[in-house]
């Protein structure tokens, strides 16, 4: 098995007190009230990703991911091999890009990135409610996304999005990793995948 260079994540994280991108591995959790500010997205349109459209996601998956793989159920899945990508324009911008492929009777979401200029802005949330969308129109009962066990951002922004946890797949990620182990948000090793479904 090849080792790809999973673990740390580039600086994809914008501070929300002084707006300044922060490395993955030093960021920090923090509670706050809903006096933070947020930011006013202009008018967004989420699409089926054109060929044109299709490698400006691909460098920011680069930029978010560091690389073109995931791990994805123990195995490394090349996000070229997407079925299909969704990107959010914002004018001329690609502002978040999400790939996904049919597996195992559901949509399940590869990758979803967000320019850390957009973040906190509802780029996320349109892409995942156009996957939705999308599995409905293709008969899919749900949509499932694995995220490793260090993603505590994403863990709460999927599960305020009526995601559930439905599996940990042990040493999934470790398996993959150059590191043993990686060292991800926050300082936590990276070892496993969480598995998040949200049925209709």
């Amino acid at each position: 098995m090849t080792n790809v260079a999973f673990g740390a994540k580039p600086a994809v994280l914008r501070c929300g007190q002084c707006g300044k991108v922060v490395d993955w591995e030093v960021s920090r959790l923090q509670v706050v009230c809903g006096c933070r500010p947020h930011l006013e997205l202009p008018p967004v349109l989420v699409r089926e990703a054109t060929p044109g459209d299709r490698e400006r996601a691909m460098d920011l998956f680069r930029r978010d991911f560091g690389h073109k793989q995931m791990v994805a159920y123990g195995e490394a899945v090349s996000l070229d091999a997407a079925a299909g990508v969704l990107v959010a324009e914002t004018g001329d911008n690609i502002a978040g890009a999400l790939a996904w492929r049919p597996f195992d009777g559901a949509l399940h979401i590869l990758a979803l990135a967000t320019d850390p200029m957009w973040q906190r802005a509802g780029v996320g949330g349109h892409l995942v409610a156009e996957a939705e969308r999308l599995a409905r129109r293709q008969e899919q009962p749900r949509v499932i996304v694995t995220i490793t066990n260090d993603n505590i951002p994403a863990l709460y922004f999927y599960q305020r999005r009526g995601y559930r946890m439905s599996a940990i797949l042990r040493d999934s990620v470790a398996a993959h990793s150059r590191e043993q182990p990686a060292v991800g948000f926050a300082g936590i090793p990276v070892v496993d995948e969480l598995q998040l479904v949200k049925h209709f």
